[in-house]
């Protein structure tokens, strides 16, 4: 899908042309408007969308009176009491102001609605249902208000904060505000009742935190693939992040991109999200002279599609604001310049948009653009005719994209990957998800009599071309890879470096899936179904976790990978003299050894309990660096151990598991190696 200049329009009043700050579009008996707002001593134009052509100008309205100077650029449209405004930011007024829309588009009489607790200077709201969420830039105050029947305001809550981008988000039962606010760099979650008004902080800096997200500068959300997505733009990262809102109003990061030569979201200063026929796109802007065009995986990651670098025509320097419009068969991006005068459209065809489709077996596309993504079961992907986007599964995946130009997306951590019908030139592989992977130098590229074989870490991709002939690493990448860098999101996918973590539970317990499990605090749990690939996931500090699995049923095995906190001053000296006295063949200072007591004593998991695991656990416990390092282990509640002695330390961890529906109960037994405790 490719980026197509349609032309600039402008009105020809440098008023209205000239420094647009905001677009806003409202969408009137079927038919969409642009409405463009300059500053102070500007006004609005409003433009007609239309299929296959430039934006009609509609109307235009000059700001004038007592606002005339004191109105910001922010232009948002909201419904009271039946009627349509589009409200602004008048830095003087005690209440909200805005102006009628009507039903052709057109702008009516300048209205002053009620008096807000803020006053009318604003920098942004938003708005669902009754409740009305304002940010007023002058109280630093961030508030609701019901709408009455009447169009009055009530005001029902208030909490200190700023922003200058707002969306707001239903997720499961509930709605929330997401706000962002350059100067102060703070994105902040506000669960809002719908009914009430009444707002309620979501505490979600953890998440926020590890993405270096720096100037957020505007925010969009989207309900699409069965889940609730928000995307921010960052301008000093150069960034665009994606996170899950989960029904509790908890962000989960999904990908983190920053802009690279290649593409045009450089000091990005607004995007827009927008669901097409299934499928979601995102447009990015900012001081790279340039639009840059992705769409979003089901799993929440971006795929680059286009990028329109500015030029002498086109009017894109310095990106201020842009929309986005599903107009017919066409996406019309409508771009406003903090130097060019005017609106710049850009198009985008969707007219052979297909489906959206994963699972396992075989995934069959259409003839049109489809989207089909691989499972945790070996799956085959036939993408048919079409420019085709193929994404590898967890399970084995074997890829063909037929005809047109394709997009085989790669997942770091899943079995290995065939694609078949390669057209050098045409079909494009993207590595996004590899962590740490820059340039095709860093892959092990190995040219093979049809085709090639990627080896990158613990990654296999055999490629088979379509001519049936030998390919190269430059017929396979070009000068190297397009696309935006993507940072890694949770760095449990680095190979290795295991995270800190918490204490845990010794003995036996049951494992819910639908519940919270000490023992299992900061964990990584892995599950691997019967043929299919291992699906690991990484466990909250109350030890939840999910599996994410398709519906259905899936036997498989169960593992658990949990490190030993030295906080927790589990493991001590008393530990080592226990271990040491096992290893001369006497008993520990309680009695007999348990088969658990043997296995926590074999800290080296070598098989025997001898001295060398008494100094490990000697070092373990005085804090001192040691080649085995202390780990819990746990094992099938089930398991025979009736076997084990100081000299046959054998076992087995994890269990054999049937998962149902995404929901499983298991019972295990957790030990911690080098901690010895009477049972």
């Amino acid at each position: 899908m490719m980026l197509q200049f349609e032309g600039v329009v402008a009105t020809g009043s440098a008023a209205l042309d000239l420094g647009i700050g905001d677009t806003a579009l409202k969408t009137f008996n079927g038919v969409t408007y642009v409405y463009s707002v300059t500053g102070p001593g500007g006004g609005i134009a409003v433009w007609k969308l239309v299929e296959g052509a430039l934006p009609q100008l509609q109307d235009t309205e000059f700001f004038g009176g007592t606002i005339t100077f004191q109105v910001g650029d922010i232009g948002v449209p909201v419904k009271l009491a039946g009627g349509d405004q589009l409200i602004l930011d008048v830095h003087s007024a005690t209440g909200l102001v805005g102006y009628d829309l009507n039903p052709n588009g057109t702008v009516g009489a300048l209205q002053e609605t009620d008096t807000l607790t803020g006053g009318g200077n604003i920098s942004t709201l938003v708005q669902f249902g009754d409740v009305v969420t304002i940010a007023h830039e002058s109280s630093g105050q961030i508030a609701t208000y019901v709408v009455n029947s009447d169009g009055t305001l009530s005001l029902a809550a208030s909490i200190a904060g700023q922003a200058d981008s707002m969306q707001v988000l239903q997720a499961g039962a509930d709605h929330f505000v997401i706000a962002a606010d350059a100067n102060s760099g703070l994105i902040n979650t506000y669960n809002i009742d719908q009914n009430t008004g009444a707002m309620f902080v979501v505490d979600n800096s953890e998440a926020l935190e590890t993405l270096g997200i720096a100037t957020p500068t505007a925010v969009e959300v989207v309900q699409a693939y069965g889940q609730s997505w928000v995307v921010v733009a960052g301008a000093e990262s150069n960034s665009l992040s994606v996170m899950e809102l989960a029904g509790d109003g908890s962000l989960v990061a999904t990908d983190h991109v920053l802009d690279s030569l290649h593409t045009r979201f450089e000091t990005v200063q607004d995007l827009a999200v927008i669901e097409a026929d299934g499928h979601v796109f995102v447009v990015a802007g900012g001081g790279d002279d340039g639009v840059s065009l992705f769409t979003m995986t089901p799993d929440g990651q971006l795929v680059h599609l286009d990028s329109f670098a500015d030029t002498i025509h086109s009017g894109l320097q310095n990106v201020e604001t842009l929309s986005v419009a599903h107009v017919g068969d066409e996406l019309q991006i409508l771009v406003g310049s903090q130097q060019d005068a005017g609106l710049t459209q850009l198009s985008v065809s969707i007219a052979d948009l297909g489906i959206v489709r994963d699972g396992f077996g075989t995934i069959s596309g259409t003839a049109q653009n489809d989207m089909l993504s691989g499972s945790i079961l070996e799956t085959t992907l036939l993408g048919g005719a079409g420019d085709d986007i193929l994404i590898a599964g967890v399970g084995a995946t074997t890829m063909h994209g037929g005809a047109g130009a394709d997009i085989f997306v790669m997942q770091y951590g899943s079995d290995p990957t065939t694609i078949n019908g390669f057209q050098a030139g045409t079909d494009r592989l993207d590595l996004f998800d590899y962590p740490l992977l820059r340039t095709p130098g860093q892959l092990t590229f190995t040219s093979t009599a049809q085709g090639a074989q990627i080896e990158y870490i613990d990654e296999v991709i055999v490629i088979n071309s379509s001519t049936g002939g030998s390919l190269t690493s430059a017929e396979v990448f070009g000068a190297g890879f397009g696309g935006p860098d993507h940072i890694p999101v949770d760095f449990g996918d680095f190979g290795g470096l295991d995270p800190g973590s918490s204490d845990g539970v010794l003995g036996d317990g049951t494992i819910n899936s639908e519940t919270a499990n000490p023992a299992l605090s900061d964990a990584e749990i892995r599950f691997t179904p019967d043929g299919g690939g291992t699906i690991s996931v990484r466990a909250d500090e109350e030890g939840r976790f999910d599996l994410d699995l398709p519906t259905g049923t899936f036997e498989g095995e169960l593992d658990i990978v949990k490190t030993y906190s030295t906080a927790s001053n589990e493991i001590t000296a008393f530990d080592a003299l226990q271990v040491l006295r096992i290893s001369v063949g006497l008993d520990p200072t309680w009695g007999p050894a348990t088969p658990e007591n043997l296995i926590a004593a074999d800290i080296t998991q070598d098989g025997t309990v001898n001295a060398l695991d008494a100094l490990v656990i000697l070092q373990t416990a005085v804090g001192l660096p040691t080649a085995h390092e202390a780990e819990w282990v746990f094992l099938d509640d089930d398991a025979d151990l009736s076997g084990i002695t100081s000299n046959n330390v054998n076992y087995e961890s994890g269990m054999d598991v049937t998962v149902i529906d995404n929901a499983f109960s298991a019972d295990m037994t957790s030990i911690l190696l080098g901690n010895l405790e009477q049972i």
